[in-house]
């Protein structure tokens, strides 16, 4: 959800998209709360997770794994905005923890029934 509590959804009646909308906020919710089985049942079995931290990681299994690994006590995703068109779902935010704030952009593609098929994540770095 944006700042305001407000999400856009590309087509009116989308149902796909917006359980897609759904799976993407819950996938915080769990990060946060280091549930990585309920993170997991968001994500299809042959999903890829890329980002400039972890490189690709295939599979639900694997994309479990690594966010077990890299979870921070008290961290905490805030998510600013949520942009969805049919089949994609982009976030906008920022997680906190270990004394560090960074900001992001998430983009998730989707399955036909509304699971995250992929995920690729961008960070914002200050110029130096």
């Amino acid at each position: 959800m944006s700042a305001n509590g407000r999400h856009v959804v590309g087509r009116v009646g989308d149902v796909v998209t917006t359980v897609g909308v759904e799976h993407v906020r819950l996938s915080y919710e769990y990060l946060d709360r280091r549930d990585m089985d309920g993170y997991g049942s968001l994500f299809d079995d042959e999903a890829e997770l890329c980002s400039p931290v972890a490189g690709v990681v295939r599979g639900r299994a694997g994309i479990e794994s690594y966010q077990a690994e890299r979870a921070v006590d008290g961290g905490r995703h805030v998510v600013e905005e949520v942009i969805a068109a049919p089949g994609r779902v982009v976030v906008v935010g920022r997680v906190t923890g270990a004394g560090r704030e960074v900001e992001f952009v998430d983009l998730f593609t989707l399955t036909e029934h509304g699971l995250l098929r992929s995920q690729k994540s961008f960070f914002f770095a200050a110029p130096r």
